[in-house]
């Protein structure tokens, strides 16, 4: 008599996005069983129901885990580079908005942990994964103010100049942002691949504005963890690449007045005092996951 075992890889209701081959739009829902040849994945309908995914690994080009609870409630408050270390994983899950928002909260208490050991270089990760141009422009001014050297550049955003895509097509788009995609998760064989083909080299020269040839080249001959700036680059370029919105227009859109032109003509109104306990709505003080929820840490820990 003959058994069949099967090794169930991870245990169920943990949030993933999955792109498949071939297949523009990620299937986004709750990861019920993985295999080492399947997972099943079932997606919230809008109609409220749910659709059972069943995919071999054939078929799936890349999966997103969302945030694992386990690894937050190994964060402790001694230990502020824990928070940032996860932080900046996370921040690499770009099609994840509760990734973002969690990387966000995690830069918040490094910060807030650390301020004048981590709290420049975490406010600058925060700045990147801004949801709002006021929420960039905080976080870059509470850069400023833990800077030791105060250095004016940080209060100045980087300007995104839209592409024009009239030349540029979809499948053109899409094909950059696999490639990005590629380099960014570490398959750097693949992205230098991609990177080679004419129709990607066209695409390109369009975001010049965020990611330089120089850049793409950095990154491959890195083999390794991307430093920082480079990262900070290609999640930039990533999110401007998903970003269906953009036309390369610019109507409607209001830009937020930069403090040195307020000072310049003489605006009296308050200014609401940056602290990181309300910089966003998350709380630096309760940096403890215990049971799903953040709480203050025991000070007898």
């Amino acid at each position: 008599m003959c058994f069949l075992v099967v090794l169930v890889l991870v245990a169920p209701c943990q949030a993933v996005i999955v792109f498949q081959k071939g297949q523009d739009e990620p299937i986004r829902g709750i990861l019920v069983e993985e295999t080492a040849t399947h997972i099943v994945v079932n997606e919230v309908l809008p109609s409220g129901g749910i659709k059972k995914w069943i995919l071999t690994r054939a078929q799936i080009d890349d999966i997103i885990r969302a945030v694992s609870a386990d690894e937050l409630a190994a964060l402790r408050h001694d230990n502020a580079g824990g928070y940032r270390r996860y932080a900046e994983d996370l921040a690499a899950k770009t099609e994840d908005p509760e990734a973002r928002g969690m990387a966000i909260r995690l830069y918040v208490i490094a910060a807030y942990l650390a301020p004048e050991q981590l709290g420049r270089s975490c406010l600058l990760g925060a700045a990147g994964l801004a949801r709002t141009p006021e929420e960039e422009r905080a976080f870059r001014a509470m850069a400023f103010v833990l800077d030791p050297d105060h250095d004016a550049t940080l209060l100045k955003a980087m300007k995104l100049v839209a592409p024009n895509f009239s030349t540029l097509s979809k499948k053109q788009r899409l094909e950059l942002r696999s490639a990005v995609r590629m380099l960014r998760s570490g398959k750097f064989a693949s992205a230098q691949r991609m990177f080679s083909r004419e129709t990607v080299q066209k695409s390109m020269t369009f975001y010049n504005d965020i990611a330089s040839h120089a850049d793409y080249e950095a990154a491959i001959e890195a083999k390794g963890r991307l430093p920082a700036p480079l990262l900070s680059k290609f999640i930039t370029l990533e999110i401007a690449l998903g970003d269906k919105s953009n036309s390369g227009g610019q109507s409607g859109v209001k830009e937020a007045v930069p403090w040195s032109q307020l000072i310049a003509r003489r605006a009296t109104n308050a200014v609401k005092p940056l602290a990181l306990e309300a910089i966003t709505e998350f709380d630096p003080r309760t940096c403890h996951f215990v049971d799903g929820k953040w709480m203050e840490p025991d000070i007898a820990e």
